[in-house]
């Protein structure tokens, strides 16, 4: 039976891979509650410590499903009550996205629209193929030019101008121009893009001790949220002395001196 997102253990990468290629991987009641379940799991997930999101088939994920039929997300309200949990409910995975402890590589191998999108840049890196393709059309909808948090997201990461172009225009951002402003860390081809993202997951994860690579994202959600120099230097300070009061520090610094790779421990 096919389930609307699958997951896989590498050692310590897991690969979360959006399953529904039929529909380019498009959101529907299903795969949301699955997408906050997972990332709700995460938080206590210590062998996990980089996650690879990707999508099957040709598409990343193309946002909301339009033809995913009208069934109630909170049965037993209204109407607008109903439709303003869900629109909560969608945006809320930006948040436990963000809060997941796990640093979140996008190998984006198709299109990623709407909420794909928005999968995209609340990813820590984004990584993808030439087919990689970005819009946020809301506006052509009659809606609202940005939402699920690309009106925050787009603008820490290309710009606002560039941010401004994407939202009121609605256009479709192709692979090298995204690249170019950005949106992307690199363009590699179809069958690259995985092991690609694997290699930098396995970069950082032979050089990161587990409790550096958490502090670490955690202290960037901050300080990208916007807090000032004093907070942003308390943290780190908070994060270096808990980091080095751990076995792992003391197995880096003896490893730099043998001139060989760490063996992490997480203690």
């Amino acid at each position: 039976m096919q389930t609307p997102i699958d997951f896989e253990q590498r050692g310590s990468t897991g690969i979360l891979t959006l399953n529904r290629p039929e529909r380019l991987n498009a959101i529907d009641h299903e795969m949301l509650r699955a997408l906050r379940a997972f990332f709700d799991e995460r938080k206590r997930d210590f062998a996990t410590r980089i996650i690879v999101i990707t999508g099957a088939g040709r598409g990343f994920c193309a946002g909301l499903d339009l033809k995913a039929g009208n069934s109630a997300w909170q049965p037993g309200v209204g109407q607008v009550a109903d439709s303003l949990t869900f629109q909560e409910d969608i945006a809320e995975l930006m948040v436990k996205m963000r809060e997941c402890p796990q640093p979140l590589i996008a190998a984006v191998n198709g299109p990623a629209t709407g909420g794909g999108l928005s999968i995209a840049i609340a990813s820590d890196m984004r990584i993808g193929t030439e087919h990689a393709r970005f819009a946020c059309s809301y506006l052509n909808l009659g809606l609202g030019g940005a939402d699920v948090g690309s009106s925050y997201f787009l603008p820490k990461l290309v710009g606002a101008s560039h941010a401004a172009d994407m939202l009121y225009s609605g256009r479709i951002v192709d692979a090298p121009e995204a690249r170019e402003m950005g949106l992307l860390s690199r363009i590699v081809g179809q069958e690259e893009l995985l092991p690609a993202a694997l290699g930098v997951a396995d970069g950082i994860l032979r050089k990161a001790s587990p409790l550096g690579l958490r502090l670490t994202k955690q202290v960037l959600n901050e300080t990208v949220n916007g807090i000032p120099l004093e907070t942003a230097l308390k943290l780190e300070n908070r994060n270096q002395i808990l980091a080095s009061q751990t076995a792992d520090a003391a197995e880096a610094r003896q490893a730099w001196f043998e001139k060989r790779e760490p063996q992490w421990r997480d203690a």
